[in-house]
């Protein structure tokens, strides 16, 4: 048996009903059924977000993670009617839009501090300047480069001093 034989490629029918046609193992659809699939797998998605049961569960999680990961400093000044009035206002003059990627932000109000918030002063934590919106990828990116960042030595001081168009930058090229 030569080496060739052993290891063509392997070969099945796109995973549609009645499409007879041939696609590598890994994949299951051709790519005609696939992007139908998706679609659909998409809205499925999307339709348990909005529903009762998927909003409930989205907001246990939310009080778990105030319970068990964040300290109650922040839980209190997340919960401020002034950070309330302050996200909302950025998020309108944002216009709903990720300020690093231009996704529009539908799900949630995702408002980041340029500067993290137990890094802001007083007043800091409520200026605009310090406040951009945020898709939730973005965000994430974001935070976990925050971790890693405040980790060095000098973190937090270097923390304080990235800006905007820093950030901007850096999330952008990590997206690519």
């Amino acid at each position: 048996m030569s080496y060739r034989s052993k290891h063509q490629q392997q070969v099945h029918e796109c995973g549609h009903p009645l499409c007879h046609s041939v696609v590598p193992v890994n994949e299951r659809y051709c790519a005609k059924h696939k992007a139908m699939h998706e679609a659909e797998w998409q809205a499925k998605k999307a339709d348990y977000r909005r529903s009762k049961l998927g909003q409930a569960i989205k907001a246990q999680r939310a009080k778990q993670y105030d319970k068990k990961h964040r300290n109650s400093v922040a839980v209190a000044f997340y919960h401020s009617k002034q950070w309330q009035k302050v996200r909302d206002y950025i998020f309108a003059r944002d216009m709903a839009t990720c300020q690093v990627c231009g996704n529009v932000v539908q799900d949630r109000k995702v408002i980041d501090h340029v500067v993290p918030l137990k890094l802001c002063k007083d007043k800091q934590a409520l200026d605009s300047s310090n406040l951009w919106t945020l898709c939730y990828k973005c965000h994430f990116r974001k935070t976990k480069l925050e971790q890693i960042i405040s980790q060095q030595p000098n973190g937090n001081v270097k923390l304080k001093h990235l800006d905007r168009q820093w950030w901007t930058k850096i999330l952008k090229e990590k997206k690519q």
